[in-house]
């Protein structure tokens, strides 16, 4: 489990990190398995994030189960485009997931490159 007293200040900087490194990127967001935000970081409004990101979550349970339901294992990634911004959105472990806000002509090969270590960081921070 995390605490957001433990790992605070790691969290912060690798989604500060990550959305400096994306062109295009409006912020991230790492969540628990029921959808609420553990830390963020955003260029603009952090409860728009927020408010958007637990519709994500609902996105993500939603494949998740059916995924097990067909068999067809874990959900790994998922990309959701909406009219004007898109998430790449991450699964870790333990339920947890990172998502990544970008606008519409972000670049994309950049965020699936740069998302990348993140997920390493995270999962390996979830499990200490």
């Amino acid at each position: 489990m995390v605490h957001r007293d433990n790992g605070t200040a790691l969290f912060e900087s690798t989604l500060k990190s990550l959305v400096s490194k994306v062109d295009g990127a409006l912020g991230a967001i790492f969540l628990d398995g029921d959808g609420e935000a553990v830390m963020w970081h955003t260029n603009g409004d952090s409860t728009q994030l927020r408010l958007r990101a637990a519709y994500v979550a609902v996105l993500v349970k939603t494949a998740r189960s059916i995924a097990s339901r067909l068999g067809n294992g874990t959900t790994t990634s998922l990309l959701i485009e909406y009219d004007n911004t898109q998430f790449l959105i991450e699964n870790l472990i333990k339920g947890y997931f990172v998502a990544l806000e970008l606008n519409k002509s972000a670049n994309l090969a950049q965020a699936l490159k740069q998302i990348r270590p993140v997920v390493d960081i995270l999962c390996k921070e979830i499990a200490a």
